[in-house]
Formats: structure tokens, C-alpha cells, sequence
């Protein structure tokens, strides 16, 4: 298994490298073109007809033959798309806000009404809508273990859309995606059909094989140039201990000259129960099989997950952790760190495709300095000096459609997914416009034109030339496949998340980083669905109440054992190994 993973690394690694040296060879250019930015014009009905005829004969460049685009739909009849989705920017106008937008709004001859969703809503709102029947025609569901018997029972009770049986062979390019991830093939195994489409991380950038585990992005942002200052050393990754140790050098010597601003330790409540609780405790909020009696038990219960709850209790009763961390919401749990200047350090997502972003647009914009020099990126190990992680399965979101949903909305939507997982389309969504913002070179190679200095904006974001560029025009594969091509983004940037990566996968065994268990993940009863709790909330509200940690996490064990043992006697009567 240890050979295993070591293979996988190296993998990644020379990916990586290969990478790198693409993107070190590509020239910036400043467009020389502007003066064709597509824009919408006032056309005819029947102009705009033609014009989707012919649309739908297109390639996609370099790929030409491999990745072949053809409508399913008609795309001279005009449609309305309803879609709710996180990170959408709310109130913008993704009919006709931008060049991009207007772009596939002109394409597929649609009006895309669109709903924004935030990190603190998303779930609550899905949950809602999808149980009131009320959903639009197009939802990205945040699919996880943990909310799989609620997902089991929205299929059950007939509350999505069934996709139809011969959906592969007319949408190809989305069937190709859907089975690399893992997820969709399983789940559709699972159903009896498809119901769920996954959106991909890796596509033609796979860093390791389906089914092998996944590493996840959560990273720790440290102030680099403050940990000099007070003697501490620049690691690529930190026990947690170690961090409180940081954190305490900080606190006492504040070498940035914050006064009483400073923040130790800046976290989102999940942010914080990934950091201390997930870093020692691999299972902490799901069952397990423990490999050495074959028996199933509970995360929850173990001492693992105690020996973070204790860390984080320690954090925050010495005032490392910022005191108001249980109100802060994960969309602005960055800005103590990258806006205002004030956290030592930050625990938050670092995808390939959003530390150039992260270093650039946000932390160098905001406070003027060099974040090459002033940014350190790091992995937060266990106490044990290994890393912790369960599969994190290659995708993140997947794609459901409203039972309700019309058939030409639905076809139109496929047809969107299918053109965006060929490569022009991949393209198109995260570097603008074809020849206006990116091109292929003699060889075939994707170079960008964009030349963000001149242009005096990024290209992307709600500052940027085109702020619906990214997943709100119907991603199916998403920024962590592309970022390791990307000729926009700073180098250095992909050597940082090579070495996090590289980190995760040595330095970790088999049963702290494990493969996805099927049998488990999908396992459904009404006991499972009834052990299904908020433990970013529980664990956060036993480090805030008074009283002894310990005892405080005794008492909430035993108070969910009526609620959790049924569930145990059923997965080792049903799965477990005999003794």
C-alpha cells in the first residue's frame, strides 16, 4: 500500500513539474485584438436562429475529432433556465452581464435567471427546495457521505430527475467526464440510473486513478515574514501543537504591530473542526471499519477525536483562536488574513486553482505586499506526525435537475455540460474569449492574450472583465483540472500546491488517509439516516461551553449512543467481519 502511494505521488509530481515548465514557456500577450470582444447585437429572430445553427457545428480546437460537440436540442427555440448555485454572484446578470456571459447566452439561445447561494445557505436552501417540490430546473447539490441517506431519499421519494437511459450516447463528452469521477457510476449502480452528475476535479489532469484517495485543498495560510520575525520556522507542514506554538510567539511579540486587532489563528467554525479535530481524527464524524477486528465503529466516540477537541479547547480558551470564530461565515473567514492584515495565519482552502487568485487578487491587492515573501502554505498533520484525511473522491458538487423540469430546458442544459467538457469549452470558462483573450499557438497549445497589467483588472471575479466567467455557466469540470495548464497563472503558485500535495501523499498511511469504503458510503436505514448530525456545530459548541472539555465530550457521547448503536448493530450484522 505504502508502494501504492508513493507511485501515486510520483505521479502527481511529474505532472506537476510538466506543468510547471509549460506554463514557465508560455508568453503573456496583450491583446491586440480588442476591438472584436464579442458583444451581443441587435439581431432578428430569425438572424439569431441561423445563428445557433451554426454554432452547434463547431469543434473544439486543438481537439478537434476527440472532443466533438453536436446539440441535442434545438437551439433556434429560445428557453428560460432557472439555476441556484454557491459562489454565484447574487443580482448579476448572467444573460448579459459580460462578454462571456452574453457569449453562451447567444450560443444556446437562453435566458439564465439565477439564484446565489453562500457557503453558510447552501444546504439549508437545497434541502428546502428540493423537499417542497419547489426546486429550480437546475441545482448543484453538495453531495458528501455524510448526506448520503438524505440524497437516497430524495431518489426514493421521487423528488429529482431521473436522467434518460440513452443520455451517455448523446451527451458523450459529459458521460466521459461522469466516469472519472468516482462518484457517478457508483451512485448510479446505486440508484438503478442517473440522478446525480457529478462535476469533476481532475479530468485530463488526474492526479491519481478513481478510487485511489483523492487529497483534499484545505491548507494552512501563514504570515511568513511574522514567523521570522519571531524565530520560528518556515515548514511545508506543522503538527497542530506546533501551530499553537506559533500562535503563542505571535500573541506575546505581535510582530506586525497589530495592537489589540491581532488574530492568532483565523477560522470559519469548519474551518476550525478541519484544523484540530479532522487533522488527529480521520472519522471523526462518520463510522469506520477498524482495520483490527474488522468491527465498525464510531468516530465520534474516539480518542482521536478527543485529542482535538482538547487542542481546540486549548486554542480557544487561550485566546490563539479568534473568540468570535463560531460567527463567522466561511465566505469571510479569508479577510482577517489576505483584507485586513491582522491574522498570523488562516486555515482555508488552497486548490491549485485558487492560490494564484488567493496570493494576487486578494492578498497582494489588498495590502500592497510581495505574498511570495510574506505567505508561507502549509499541511496540518495530526499529533501523531502523519496526515489525516478520508478519499475526497474526484469531484466536488454535483449537478440535479427538478423533476419538473421541461424537456427542452433539460436537453438545452446537456448540451451546455457537453460543449463546457470539451476543451474550447473548459477553456472558454476559465480564460474568456477565444481569440480575444486566449488562443492556440501553430503547435496547438492554449496561450493567453490577457495581459492583466494593462488591462488594470483581473479577468475573472466581481472586479474582473468578466465576472460570470467560472462555474456559474455550467461547469462540469472544474478549476483544480484546468489550473495546471493555466498560462495566467503564476508559476510558483503550482510549484506550492505540487509540494502540499506531494506532503499529503508521503506523509500518510493507509488508515489515515483512506480509500473511499463503498460498502459504508453507501449504506442506508432509517437509523443511518437518524445519525446524521451538525457536527461542525456540536463539536464547536462543546469547545465554547464551560466546564471541562473532556467530561463535556463524555456526556455528548453518551448522549447520541441511542442514536448510534442501532446503527453500529446493523453495519457489523450487515458488513462487518466476524470475530
Amino acid at each position: 500500500m505504502k508502494m501504492a502511494k508513493k507511485l501515486i505521488c510520483l505521479t502527481l509530481v511529474a505532472l506537476l513539474v510538466l506543468s510547471l515548465v509549460a506554463c514557465g514557456k508560455s508568453t503573456q500577450q496583450s491583446s491586440k485584438e480588442s476591438g472584436k470582444e464579442s458583444e451581443v447585437e441587435n439581431k432578428t429572430e430569425n438572424e439569431q436562429k441561423e445563428d445557433s445553427k451554426d454554432s452547434g457545428k463547431q469543434e473544439t480546437g486543438s481537439q478537434a475529432g476527440k472532443e466533438k460537440w453536436e446539440p441535442q436540442s434545438d437551439l433556434s427555440k429560445h428557453v428560460t433556465i432557472t439555476l441556484a448555485a454557491v459562489q454565484a454572484q447574487d443580482g448579476y446578470d448572467y444573460t448579459n452581464g459580460d462578454g462571456v456571459a452574453q457569449y453562451y447566452s447567444k450560443k444556446f439561445n437562453y435566458t439564465l435567471e439565477v439564484t446565489a447561494l453562500t457557503w453558510s445557505n447552501w444546504n439549508e436552501r437545497c434541502r428546502i427546495w428540493i423537499n417542497s417540490g419547489d426546486m429550480p430546473d437546475v441545482l448543484v447539490f453538495n453531495f458528501t457521505q455524510t448526506n448520503y441517506p438524505e440524497a437516497a431519499g430524495y431518489v426514493e421519494q421521487g423528488l429529482l430527475y431521473k436522467l434518460p437511459d440513452d443520455w451517455k450516447s448523446r451527451w458523450p463528452n459529459v458521460a466521459r467526464v461522469f466516469e472519472v469521477t468516482g462518484l457517478g457510476p457508483q451512485m448510479e449502480k446505486q440508484f438503478g440510473g442517473t440522478y446525480f452528475l457529478p462535476r469533476a476535479r481532475f479530468y485530463k489532469n488526474m492526479i491519481n486513478e478513481p478510487g485511489e484517495p483523492v487529497p483534499d485543498h484545505w491548507s494552512l495560510y501563514m504570515r511568513k515574514d511574522w514567523a521570522k520575525a519571531v524565530n520560528f520556522p518556515i515548514k511545508s507542514t506543522y503538527k497542530v501543537s506546533e501551530i499553537l506554538d506559533f500562535a503563542r510567539l505571535i500573541k506575546e511579540k505581535d510582530p506586525g504591530n497589530v495592537g489589540n486587532k491581532l488574530i492568532p489563528i483565523s477560522a470559519d467554525p469548519h474551518a476550525a473542526v478541519l484544523m484540530f479535530i479532522q487533522s488527529n481524527s480521520t472519522h471523526y464524524n462518520t463510522f469506520y471499519k477498524d482495520p483490527k477486528d474488522g468491527q465498525y465503529k464510531w468516530g465520534g466516540a474516539s480518542e482521536d477525536t478527543l485529542r482535538g477537541l482538547k487542542l481546540m479547547a486549548q486554542a480557544y480558551k487561550e485566546g490563539l483562536l479568534d473568540p468570535d470564530f463560531i460567527t463567522l461565515k466561511p465566505e469571510d473567514s479569508q479577510a482577517p488574513f489576505d483584507t485586513q492584515g491582522v491574522a498570523a495565519c488562516n486555515f482555508n482552502q488552497a486548490p491549485t486553482a485558487a492560490i494564484h487568485p488567493n496570493f494576487i487578487n486578494r492578498f497582494q491587492a489588498n495590502l500592497g505586499l510581495d505574498p511570495f515573501e510574506h505567505i508561507n502554505m502549509a499541511t496540518v498533520l495530526g499529533e501523531d506526525g502523519y496526515y489525516h484525511q478520508r478519499d475526497l473522491i474526484n469531484f466536488w458538487g454535483t449537478i440535479v435537475f427538478s423533476p419538473n423540469i421541461k424537456k427542452e430546458v433539460f436537453e438545452r442544459y446537456m448540451d451546455i455540460l457537453d460543449y463546457n467538457a470539451t476543451e474550447e469549452g473548459r477553456t472558454t470558462l476559465f480564460l474568456g474569449l477565444k481569440d480575444v483573450d486566449w488562443t492556440y499557438d501553430q503547435n496547438g497549445k492554449i496561450i493567453s492574450l490577457y495581459d492583466e497589467k494593462k488591462e488594470g483588472r483581473p479577468l475573472g471575479g466581481s472586479n474582473g472583465k468578466y465576472p460570470s466567467l467560472g462555474y456559474t455557466l455550467g461547469a462540469i469540470v472544474l478549476f483544480d483540472d484546468f489550473a495546471f495548464n493555466n498560462p495566467n497563472h503564476d508559476p510558483r503558485c503550482l510549484e506550492i500546491s505540487r509540494q502540499l500535495y506531494k506532503d499529503r501523499c508521503e506523509i500518510s498511511t493507509p488508515e489515515t488517509f483512506t480509500k473511499t469504503n463503498w460498502d459504508l458510503y453507501t449504506f442506508d436505514s432509517p437509523n443511518m439516516k437518524r445519525a446524521q448530525f451538525d457536527y461542525d456545530t456540536e463539536l464547536c459548541n462543546l469547545v465554547t461551553m464551560p466546564g471541562d472539555i473532556e467530561e463535556n465530550w463524555k456526556k455528548w457521547v453518551d448522549s447520541k449512543m441511542p442514536i448510534i448503536q442501532p446503527v453500529l448493530d446493523e453495519l457489523n450484522a450487515k458488513l462487518g467481519s466476524k470475530k
